[in-house]
């Protein structure tokens, strides 16, 4: 939803900016990142890594609108590792910028562009001082899903996954485990789940059973169905909050400083 009804939760699809020891990490490429993108060149940032967790299109639309990716002094690490074919993140992004879906192909990008591929559960460091910790999504062809380690905090980015009971819950639990944040898959509501089964998204009930088991400080809901206006989130929100206190439902441009268990 975007426009009027969605001026407090905001409209954009999936794109999360995580920023540490004054390096820009982006978490998928949805339409926020246009925003987003602007804001940076305007800094001047010249040094980003982008991470998928997968590339549907709300995901990944926003990318050949992302001016850092056109500016000649900027460097664009891009990170992909749940592609079930094989297929690697130079060839996905090749997907992206294909005609007749795009009038241009990457090779327009003036940016350096690094392609980094990983496997599910790996283990990364992108630069000093930061450890991300991935792992495999219960979602239709593949999602990763990604805890990021920092300065004695826990972010945890768990988006497009469907609970299972199973080996799908355990990861997410996994990657969550006393995190101080995380951003949950909580497309639907309880009552509308049902209709869903399959789709590879999941509610608030079962992120705030999840969160509960593994420890989570602060967690957000995350992935909002299209349709949903401020009223909707609102009532959301309330009954998500009286389960689970210490949930919120997430918003546009919304802003937190983690400060980890050692108080840095």
């Amino acid at each position: 939803m975007v426009g009027e009804e969605a001026l407090e939760y905001g409209g954009h699809t999936s794109c999360v900016e995580v920023r540490v020891a004054g390096r820009v990490m982006i978490f998928d490429a949805g339409s926020g990142i246009i925003p987003l993108g602007k804001s940076l060149l305007e800094e001047g940032v010249s040094d980003i890594d982008l991470f998928f967790t997968h590339v549907h299109y709300d995901h990944i639309i926003g990318l050949p609108y992302f001016l850092p990716a056109f500016w000649n002094k900027a460097r664009l690490r891009i990170w992909a590792g749940h592609m079930q074919d094989g297929s690697t993140p130079e060839q996905l992004v090749d997907g992206i910028f294909r005609p007749p879906y795009f009038p241009i192909t990457k090779d327009y990008m003036r940016a350096e562009v690094e392609y980094c591929q990983f496997k599910p559960g790996d283990v990364l460091e992108p630069f000093d001082g930061v450890r991300i910790v991935t792992g495999k999504l219960n979602h239709p062809n593949g999602a990763v899903g990604y805890r990021v380690e920092a300065d004695g905090a826990v972010f945890a980015y768990l988006t497009d996954f469907e609970h299972d009971g199973a080996d799908g819950d355990a990861e997410v639990l996994r990657l969550a485990r006393d995190a101080d944040l995380a951003l949950l898959d909580a497309t639907y509501t309880p009552e509308e789940y049902p209709r869903y089964v399959n789709f590879g998204h999941s509610t608030w009930d079962h992120c705030g059973a999840l969160c509960a088991e593994a420890g989570v400080k602060k967690w957000g809901l995350f992935h909002h169905m299209h349709m949903r206006n401020d009223i909707d989130q609102a009532e959301i929100e309330k009954a998500a909050r009286t389960a689970y206190p210490n949930s919120f439902v997430a918003r546009q441009d919304q802003r937190f400083e983690l400060q980890g268990r050692s108080g840095k």
